[in-house]
């Protein structure tokens, strides 16, 4: 059995816990974020709502893993832009994926930091990303001018 906090810390993440599944805390009015379409992807991309599923389709597809490994990148924007936010983004989003490679776990369900490439993001799942990090023993917002970013990997 792989020792995937240390894995996680040594690909180059901040943080990382694992948790129960069970343990996220799923709000189904969090869906309104995405209606919103604050990041341009509602209804444009296959990860994204609608094309995803429902919240509730989304949420029956998660409690199907077991155990959840959080992860937590840390970035300081050069300057505050949006394609800065971005690139933090992308950044996570890698790191995720190398790790996802080193771990090769089986039938994994991946919640990205925003969408990326087959994966919706925590709030297409509708996971309180802030209840998450509080369980986890992580920062979420903080007065700092870290931008904090988040991704899981769920599997049995």
């Amino acid at each position: 059995m792989h020792d995937m906090i240390s894995e996680a810390l040594a690909a180059g993440f901040a943080h990382a816990a694992l948790i129960g599944t069970a343990d996220l805390v799923y709000v189904p009015e969090y869906r309104k974020y995405c209606e919103e379409n604050l990041c341009g992807n509602f209804g444009r991309l296959p990860v994204c709502p609608p094309a995803c599923g429902t919240s509730d389709q989304m949420h029956e597809r998660m409690l199907r893993y077991a155990k959840c490994l959080v992860l937590q990148s840390e970035f300081v924007p050069q300057e505050k832009t949006n394609q800065e936010y971005i690139r933090g983004k992308r950044i996570h989003n890698e790191l995720t994926e190398k790790l996802l490679e080193q771990l090769q776990l089986d039938d994994v369900l991946v919640m990205s930091c925003g969408p990326w490439k087959n994966y919706s993001c925590m709030s297409a799942y509708s996971i309180d990303a802030e209840a998450m990090s509080k369980s986890c023993g992580m920062v979420c917002w903080g007065n700092d001018g870290i931008v904090r970013y988040f991704s899981s990997i769920l599997f049995n």
